[in-house]
């Protein structure tokens, strides 16, 4: 799996591509004391995990598809692999009358060999994988993977009756209680200059693109994530770059609860690097306490995955 990058001047770009992944499929390792899947409510659910595996991260879903029902998850796995006490794993089932699952799981899993997006779940770096197939036949029983690490702890998501798409918007709103702390933490010393409660996610576009050139970088980076910001701290370099004008936004889509608006504009002069005078970026938007931020920037956009 690759996640392409591009470095324009002082930003940096990050281009989320549908990319062929040659991997092999590993399955988690048995645990040594499975018991017996248990249907129980969601919250109980993750009690039992908690109290088995205290301090390990728990994936807690703030959003699920209508069809799940919350009052029967399955605690299926939970346990330890070969290494004994130092490897915690555990699965958690959400069931849908249909019988379609969702499983939250904590143990080791490769990539779903196929196709892949790269995103970041949690603070972290994650692979959306699935089977290329799906993409002509997206009603296929095929298992879709969304994965990431979180320390020493390998996480992921998975179902075969369930979008990726699904599976993306489940990841992005996870409960974000202990994830790791992002790598270049920011504090907000403007907030709501750009995004503001209660806006569209356009008005935080063109509040972004209006304070371009504007040399005020706290302003700018009101406009992006922390999540983004703690991954990439150089956004804060669009308040260097020349002022814009001819600024057109397209109109947005959704995408797993996020939505996408492809933008143009126009530069006062060539700000150098790979930018050019004439500018095109796809945003990324989601929400962040309330308003929306931006999540991803790219040059190239991509549909809902299968």
């Amino acid at each position: 799996m690759e996640v392409a990058r591009l470095t324009r001047g002082s930003s940096a770009v990050l281009v989320s591509l549908a990319l062929i992944v040659a991997c092999t499929r590993a399955d988690p390792p048995a645990s040594t004391t499975a018991p017996a899947p248990l249907a129980q409510v969601e919250a109980e659910a993750w009690a039992t995990v908690r109290s088995s595996h205290p301090g390990v991260p728990l994936i807690v879903p703030t959003w699920l598809p209508p069809s799940i029902d919350r009052t029967r998850v399955e605690v299926r796995g939970i346990g330890f692999g070969p290494a004994g006490a130092s490897d915690p794993v555990y699965t958690v089932a959400y069931l849908a009358p249909s019988g379609a699952t969702i499983l939250f799981a904590l143990g080791p899993a490769s990539d779903i060999a196929g196709s892949g997006y790269g995103t970041r779940v949690r603070n972290s770096p994650a692979v959306l994988s699935f089977a290329t197939i799906l993409f002509s036949e997206p009603n296929k029983l095929e298992s879709r993977r969304v994965r990431w690490q979180e320390g020493m702890y390998a996480l992921r998501i998975d179902s075969d009756r369930f979008t990726g798409e699904d599976l993306l918007h489940i990841a992005w709103s996870l409960d974000r209680t202990g994830a790791p702390v992002p790598k270049n933490p920011y504090s907000r010393l403007k907030p709501g200059v750009c995004a503001r409660a209660g806006a569209q996610p356009e008005d935080t576009v063109w509040l972004l693109l209006a304070s371009v050139g504007g040399r005020d970088r706290d302003s700018v980076m009101d406009c992006f994530s922390l999540e983004l910001l703690g991954e990439y701290p150089g956004y804060g370099g669009w308040a260097d770059l020349p002022t814009t004008s001819n600024v057109t936004l397209q109109l947005p889509s959704q995408l797993g609860g996020r939505m996408v608006i492809p933008a143009t504009w126009t530069f006062a002069s060539d700000p150098g690097g790979a930018w050019g005078r004439q500018a095109f970026q796809v945003f990324v938007l989601g929400l962040e306490n309330g308003a929306w931020r931006v999540y991803e920037t790219g040059t190239a956009m991509y549909g809902p995955p299968p």
